[in-house]
C-alpha cells in the first residue's frame, strides 16, 4: 500500500469511528478489562490542553463501586427534602430556539424507542435512575475537574472527552457520556471520598454494546454543515 493509500485509509477509519460513534445506554453482561480501560485512557490523554495543564481526573468505578454509588444517589433521591447539589448547570435555565428544540426532540426519539409514553411518569423516572447504574456498563468513569481553574479548562475537558469517547469506540466498545451525575456532586464525593474542590463533570458507561436493544437503534440527529457554518472572504 502506498502513503497516500494508507493516509486514505485512515482518513476512512477515523470517519468510520467519529460517526458511528453514538451514546449508548444498553450493554451486554461482559467484563471490561483493566487493560482495556488502561490502554483507552492511554490514547485519550493525548489530548490537547491550553498550557498542557491536563486538568482532567479520571476515576475509574467497578461494578461493585458502581452499585454502591447508584445506591446512594438513590437514597438521596428518595428523601422528601433532599436538593440536588449541581456542580454546575449543563442547560439553560429556560429554553433557547433552536437548542429547546432539539433537546426536546432528543428526548422524544428516547423515549420513543423506548416504548414510553409522555404519560407514563414512572417508566420515564425508572429510565432516568438507569443513569445512575450506568446503563447497566460493567465500567463506569467519573470525571471530575479543579473548581480553581476556569473556562478555558472546561473546554480542555471537553476536548479529553472527545477524544476518550473515540479511543472506547476504536476498542471495539460502546461509551454514553452522563452528565446527569454532576447534579449528584455531593454524592459523588462522598462514595469515591473525593474533596470538594472536585467538581463533577460527568460520567461515562463502558462497556459492549447491546445491538440488539432498541434503545440503540434510535436516530442519530445532526444540523448539516450549511446549517451552522459561515465562511468568511
Amino acid at each position: 500500500m502506498s502513503g497516500d493509500d494508507a493516509t486514505e485509509a485512515d482518513a476512512g477509519q477515523f470517519a468510520d469511528l467519529v460517526r458511528t460513534r453514538r451514546s449508548v445506554r444498553a450493554f451486554l453482561d461482559t467484563d471490561v478489562s483493566r487493560a482495556q480501560i488502561e490502554a483507552i485512557l492511554d490514547m485519550a490523554r493525548h489530548a490537547p490542553s491550553g498550557g498542557n495543564m491536563q486538568p482532567w481526573n479520571v476515576h475509574v468505578l467497578g461494578r461493585q463501586t458502581i452499585g454502591e454509588l447508584g445506591d446512594a444517589i438513590r437514597t438521596a433521591l428518595a428523601e422528601p427534602d433532599y436538593v440536588e447539589t449541581g456542580d454546575y448547570r449543563y442547560y439553560p435555565a429556560r429554553p433557547v430556539a433552536p437548542y429547546g428544540d432539539r433537546i426536546r426532540q432528543a428526548g422524544h426519539d428516547l423515549y420513543e424507542a423506548l416504548g414510553i409514553g409522555r404519560r407514563d411518569v414512572a417508566a420515564r423516572r425508572e429510565q432516568k435512575l438507569k443513569n445512575f447504574d450506568f446503563f447497566g456498563a460493567p465500567a463506569g468513569l467519573l470525571v471530575t475537574i479543579d473548581a480553581r481553574l476556569e473556562r478555558g479548562s472546561w473546554i480542555d475537558v471537553g476536548l479529553f472527552l472527545n477524544t476518550l469517547s473515540l479511543a472506547i469506540v476504536s476498542q471495539g466498545l460502546g461509551c454514553c457520556l452522563q452528565a446527569s451525575f454532576s447534579s449528584h456532586g455531593d454524592a459523588v464525593r462522598r462514595v469515591l471520598g473525593l474533596e470538594r474542590d472536585a467538581l463533577v463533570v460527568c460520567g461515562v458507561a463502558v462497556g459492549h454494546a447491546d445491538e440488539t436493544h432498541p434503545v440503540n437503534r434510535q436516530p442519530l440527529r445532526r444540523q448539516d454543515v450549511a446549517e451552522f457554518v459561515r465562511f468568511h472572504p
